[in-house]
């Protein structure tokens, strides 16, 4: 068993427990959804998505401060932390600034840009049409093509063109659920949707385990734009402390050797 079974973390399965959440000053509560290969909560991979393999690593690193793992849908522990609720998310879009809601780490991580995910006739179309790179703008414009996009997920320097071009749309769909990305990819390949916008990892893991033919394709309004990712813990006081602890740690955490396999494992760009 892993580290997180054996010294602080407890897994806390049971839902209602999450709204009346009093964690001790000193603790750190992280919030975790199903969402591979950030995630993985069952099957032969349970607990080796690479925010589960971090968070292992801040238990190493930080061996006096209890730790405990929720696990919820996205979007709950979004609400959660907006409400001011004492809870950590491990896998965020890192900001140059805080929130209102939400404080940040340093850097843990460097994702690969996003890009878009579609089925291989339509990449070819999208070529012809929008060039390679794709050009998102102009894509979106058309107003030619459905899109899907896990509730609770953002795509940072990209969202503000997703807000302007498809929300309120009939082109646009949201998509809920526990295994929401798998069932966006899984639409897409059905020709319900016809794209997506997410890491390459995630196409990676997905291409491996569902009956999909999808493939990647840069954006020119990002391409060759790594995102940073951090920890964010909500705007509290018991936040800030938080924060502060996980800051201690990172450089530990950066080193930790179960941590960068899992890096190398979920992050490196996989031969054609």
């Amino acid at each position: 068993m892993h580290l997180v079974r054996h010294l602080t973390l407890s897994l806390l399965l049971f839902v209602g427990l999450l709204p009346n959440l009093q964690a001790n000053e000193d603790e750190i509560v992280w919030g975790v959804n199903h969402a591979p290969p950030f995630h993985i909560a069952d099957g032969y991979l349970a607990d080796q998505g690479v925010c589960d393999l971090m968070i292992d690593a801040f238990a190493r690193a930080l061996p006096e401060t209890s730790q405990s793992v929720l696990r919820y849908p996205q979007s709950r522990i979004a609400a959660l932390i907006r409400q001011g609720k004492n809870l950590c998310f491990p896998c965020l879009i890192k900001r140059a600034q805080d929130t209102d809601f939400v404080y940040f780490s340093n850097a843990t991580l460097e994702y690969p840009a996003h890009g878009i995910i579609t089925r291989p006739e339509l990449a070819k179309e999208f070529e012809r049409r929008f060039g390679n790179p794709v050009d998102l703008v102009e894509l979106l414009k058309t107003g030619d093509y459905r899109f899907g996009q896990p509730l609770g997920r953002a795509y940072g320097s990209l969202q503000p063109y997703i807000d302007r071009f498809l929300h309120n749309t009939s082109r646009f769909s949201e998509i809920s659920g526990r295994n929401a990305n798998a069932n966006m990819l899984a639409m897409v390949n059905a020709e319900r949707l016809d794209f997506a916008i997410d890491y390459p990892i995630l196409l990676n893991y997905h291409n491996d385990i569902l009956p999909i033919d999808l493939v990647f394709m840069p954006i020119k309004q990002n391409y060759e734009q790594p995102v940073e990712g951090a920890v964010g813990c909500a705007a509290t006081p018991w936040g800030r402390k938080a924060i502060d602890k996980i800051n201690s740690a990172i450089p530990q955490v950066i080193e930790d050797l179960k941590f960068r396999t899992a890096k190398d494992r979920w992050l490196m760009p996989r031969n054609p």
